[in-house]
């Protein structure tokens, strides 16, 4: 019916006239917007609210359910209303698809005419499965009992000290950036999850009562507060539709802002918080809370290209209520007038409003997609069955069933004659073969970027002294920079509990041997046996003894220069087994270490032998060919810097061993020999990115990017 509205035909002879009604429950009230008189048309039921000019309203104001279309526009312009037949059609049929509405014939029973057509049957099913509202509570109720404390923090003085509350907290921040920023990397720490998961849950509940709260605070009565699963995720709502019955802006303003304007406040005390705290856990969990509460509720809320807390904000300041509506109605005209050549309705905006509408529809289908995509492949990656039975529901209720109705009005749009295709229906063919060519060769096709493989610079065969056992510095004879010959002594452990059980095992060592000749002479073999097996176990531990205090000494096992920074002051100190002491290398002689993962692994192999390109971080490019892997992948980490947690490409997780890291997915590496004039301008330890040529098709590299985030 709504697709006869647009292209209204003489009724034929049996076929009844359709005769729109307005819902009784829709209520009209007088506004002004940019100097023009206009009417806000709200559905308490639905929740929603649209802005008619004069001749909209005098048009809606006739939809009684009695007259026909055709009747309604005789009587408009017989008022002097000049609207068209196809124009009012065209009203009737927006306002039926928001729910304002129904269309029904006189002789058409009650049943027939509140029954809905398949499509919309399925439609609201998928609705649905994807996102499910639960109303728990009177929202008002809950209002009324904190509007007498927290309502005072709406007031202008309290917005004061908002103000000053919250751009101190910013200045805290951005005064200790390098230290909040180390902890923030806690982020990504997946034990801390189940805690980012609770404060948030409990950010978004202060987020809706402070909707709540400040719509009380301004006479405004509040619907019910629940809450809504969007794709799994649990989401806190409160129903604040009747703001808009406010006259004044601000207010409308504020109570779309209180919200963010409370998690914001909350922000900054976890931010002060955060810079009194001494270090611990309490310090960390204040610095997530300002995480929370701040960065996430601006990027999330407060975006304007979701509709959510900055949208409404953004409509209320430009007076375009119904933005995305407005702009996505004209897009969606624009985009049919340029590919299937369909004229775009008039649009119900004029001026800069309809251009800025366009614009802003345009901004929020990129960011949606992208956004809502990688929501979809969350889910169906985290949740497995259900998710991608969600992500399935989702990709029909958004893509496909649109895209199906879009080409199924552009066909029936203009019928053609027995054998001559119209032009709308040529165009609409063209572009799904296009449309499948394209997408073959996306699948088909390697993908026309690179990929990127991390590197970084080392000193080629480094001697990396090591504590082989535990003790304190004694004496450091080699100072950072200075150059070393092989031999040389570099510096003295000293461990005097080491010392002292080596003369002990001396003296029961010749103990046991004199016991043994003693109990030979008195003819006692098996004591003479046993202090002889008990002497050579001396023996053998004092061996062993006697190599712990040869490795106290700590000498050069090449030719080079000390690399170690402030070596000086290892005196004194006392370190482990296993611990770095000095190292020892060639400033000029360096090399790349290559860390490929599995997935890179077939793409590296194909660009051995060629020259690839190397960005080495702090502007430095050279030309490297890539070199052989070694045939095993190795778990543990070999090089610190390479770490995520330390601001390296990788992603890395806990080993058994408490001080050491593992790649969360096994790297295989390679070594690529440096000139020594490139050597020379290299440092140790710098990050880089080798470029080699992708082999995957694109379809491929989005899903695996897309994977990747997941991870």
């Amino acid at each position: 019916r709504i697709q006869a509205m647009k292209n209204p035909a003489p009724p034929q002879p049996n076929e009844p006239a359709i005769c729109p009604a307005l819902d009784p429950c829709v209520t009209f009230s007088d506004r002004t917007y940019g100097g023009v008189n206009s009417y806000v048309v709200h559905h308490p039921v639905r929740s929603k609210y649209f802005r008619l000019g004069a001749e909209e309203y005098f048009i809606v104001r006739l939809l009684d359910g009695k007259r026909s279309v055709g009747e309604i526009g005789d009587q408009a312009r017989a008022a002097g209303v000049q609207w068209s037949d196809e124009k009012i059609a065209s009203l009737v049929a927006q306002l039926t698809q928001n729910g304002l509405l129904s269309v029904a014939t006189p002789q058409q029973p009650e049943a027939e005419a509140k029954s809905l057509p398949l499509m919309h049957r399925i439609l609201k099913l998928l609705s649905f499965t994807v996102s499910q509202r639960l109303p728990l509570t009177n929202g008002d109720r809950i209002a009324s009992r904190l509007v007498g404390t927290l309502g005072h923090a709406f007031s202008f003085p309290a917005m004061i000290v908002w103000a000053l509350l919250v751009g101190s907290g910013l200045l805290v921040v951005f005064n200790s950036g390098k230290e909040f920023s180390d902890e923030l990397i806690r982020i990504f720490d997946p034990g801390i999850w189940p805690l980012l998961i609770l404060l948030w849950c409990v950010a978004k509940i202060i987020h809706e009562l402070g909707h709540a709260v400040c719509a009380k605070y301004h006479g405004v009565k509040v619907g019910k507060a629940g809450v809504m699963f969007f794709l799994l995720a649990p989401l806190a709502y409160v129903d604040v539709t009747d703001a808009w019955k406010l006259r004044r802006r601000s207010q409308r303003v504020q109570i779309a802002l209180a919200g963010v304007y409370l998690e914001l406040g909350i922000a900054a005390i976890a931010a002060w918080a955060w810079w009194y705290l001494p270090a611990g856990m309490c310090k960390h969990i204040a610095a997530q809370i300002f995480v929370v509460a701040g960065p996430a509720t601006l990027l999330v809320n407060a975006n304007p290209l979701l509709r959510l807390d900055g949208y409404y904000l953004l409509s209320d300041l430009l007076e375009i209520p119904n933005l995305r509506m407005h702009g996505r109605r004209q897009l969606g005209g624009q985009l049919s007038s340029w590919l299937v050549s369909i004229p775009a309705k008039p649009p119900l905006l004029q001026g800069w409003r309809r251009h800025f509408a366009t614009a802003h529809a345009f901004c929020s289908v990129i960011f949606q997609f992208f956004w809502m995509g990688g929501l979809v492949f969350a889910v169906a990656t985290w949740a497995r069955g259900l998710g991608i039975v969600l992500a399935c529901c989702a990709g029909l209720l958004w893509g496909v069933i649109p895209l199906v109705r879009w080409g199924m009005s552009v066909w029936n749009h203009e019928p053609g004659g027995s054998w001559k295709l119209s032009k709308p229906r040529r165009r609409l063919i063209g572009l799904a073969l296009i449309s499948i060519l394209v997408a073959q060769y996306f699948a088909l096709q390697a993908s026309p970027f690179a990929r990127r493989v991390p590197v970084i610079v080392q000193h080629k065969d480094e001697q990396i002294a090591r504590a082989r056992v535990a003790g304190f510095v004694d004496e450091v004879f080699v100072t950072s920079g200075q150059k070393v010959s092989k031999g040389m002594l570099l510096l003295k452990l000293r461990q005097p509990q080491l010392v002292v059980q080596q003369e002990q095992h001396k003296d029961d060592l010749e103990m046991a041997q004199r016991r043994a000749i003693q109990f030979r002479g008195q003819g006692d073999i098996a004591g003479s046996l046993a202090e002889t097996a008990k002497a050579n176990s001396l023996r053998r531990q004092l061996q062993e003894m006697d190599e712990q205090v040869a490795h106290l000494m700590v000498v050069a096992e090449r030719d080079g220069i000390v690399t170690s920074p402030y070596t000086k002051k290892l005196v004194g100190s006392y370190v482990s087994k296993g611990d770095e002491l000095v190292r020892i290398a060639d400033p000029t002689d360096k090399e790349l270490l290559i860390s490929v993962g599995e997935n890179d692994v077939e793409a590296y192999e194909q660009s051995i032998g060629k020259l690839a390109r190397v960005r080495i971080r702090g502007g430095t490019e050279l030309k490297a060919t890539p070199a052989e892997l070694r045939p095993r992948a190795r778990q543990i980490l070999n090089h610190q810097a390479l770490a995520a947690s330390a601001g390296g490409p990788i992603a890395v997780e806990p080993s058994e061993s408490a001080d050491k890291l593992r790649y969360v997915t096994p790297q295989f590496h390679g070594v690529i020999d440096l000139d020594s004039r490139i050597g020379r301008r290299l440092r140790a330890g710098q990050i880089g990115m080798m470029t080699i040529a992708d082999n995957r098709s694109l379809f491929k590299r989005i899903y695996d990017a897309a994977s990747s985030v997941q991870q």
